[in-house]
């Protein structure tokens, strides 16, 4: 197998290094919102809380859509962008030595000139996808009709609309309490993803013809039925108990977050069944499409040591 080139070497780092930095930073915002209001300048006043919310969704944002080939070079831009946005804040944090620890400090420059150093290097040669697609793996290189799959973006892009619209509605909630509201959102999202994945997991028809030198591990799928099933069977028999359920969380989120039941009530029903819509509509866009790579490339293993050699 021959060794991937130095050029597409660095460009798997620099989407798996803008991608991480991204999302964990961006998310930053929301986990530790005091923390990061302390970083923007005093200048902005009472917009401090607002500019961390804004930037926290446009840095999450930008570190996903780095993954996708198609939207890269946009993602490169805004990922300069940012950097340039965030300097006032960078700027604060070195001039003021006693504010902040001395190796987040000392590390801050050094790495965001290797993020430009990333972002200039996608955006004048947009690396391949660190995941290849179907075409990919079977050695088809077809030109991406564009007509033929909006939704692949469009619904992603709709699902993260609906992740900062709730998010921007904690922010102009109740003031002081962004954090707890945010990690219960958070909660709750990773909760309703939990139970969209498991019952959004493809199943393997048992009547096709697997060609391959593996046999795919079912184990995931016999999970996913045994707990779906127990979803269903429980939630049915206790569903007249879901509601105060639901009420005993809503009155410990309020007194956490200083505001009427009703505000909490609706925080955690929404990010809830936000999170199971998109566990479930991701879970079948894209992890069927992988479980599909994975069969082509063990065909092809197992083709290639078929052939005798001449």
């Amino acid at each position: 197998m021959a060794e991937a080139s130095p050029a597409t070497s660095f460009g798997r780092i620099a989407i798996f290094v803008l991608a991480i930095e991204w999302i964990v930073f961006g998310s930053m915002h929301f986990s530790a919102h005091q923390d990061t209001v302390k970083q923007v300048p005093d200048i902005f006043g009472a917009w401090k809380g607002d500019l961390v919310v804004v930037t926290g969704i446009w840095e999450v944002a930008t570190g996903i859509l780095i993954l996708i080939p198609e939207l890269r070079k946009w993602a490169a831009w805004s990922s300069l962008a940012l950097l340039v946005v965030l300097f006032p804040a960078m700027y604060k944090i070195l001039a003021h030595p006693d504010a902040f620890p001395v190796l987040f400090r000392v590390a801050l420059m050094p790495n965001n000139i290797f993020l430009a150093i990333c972002s200039v290097y996608l955006l004048r040669a947009p690396a391949p996808s660190t995941v290849p697609t179907v075409r990919e793996a079977a050695g088809v290189r077809a030109p991406i009709d564009w007509r033929a799959r909006p939704v692949t973006l469009i619904v992603p892009a709709l699902l993260l609309a609906a992740n900062c619209a709730g998010f921007l509605a904690i922010a102009v909630g109740p003031p002081g309490s962004f954090g707890t509201g945010a990690l219960w959102a958070m909660a709750c999202i990773a909760s309703g993803a939990l139970i969209g994945f498991l019952f959004g997991v493809p199943r393997i028809n048992p009547n096709a013809e697997i060609k391959g030198e593996f046999v795919h591990n079912q184990n995931i799928e016999a999970v996913s039925d045994w707990l779906t099933k127990i979803l269903i069977g429980v939630g049915l028999v206790n569903f007249a108990a879901i509601g105060a359920f639901v009420s005993r969380l809503a009155d410990q989120l309020s007194a956490g977050l200083g505001t009427h039941k009703s505000f909490a009530t609706g925080l955690i029903v929404y990010f809830f069944v936000v999170g199971i819509i998109q566990g479930y509509i991701l879970t079948r866009m894209f992890l069927g499409d992988q479980f599909r790579i994975d069969q082509e490339r063990a065909r092809r293993r197992t083709q290639g040591r078929s052939v005798p050699a001449q």
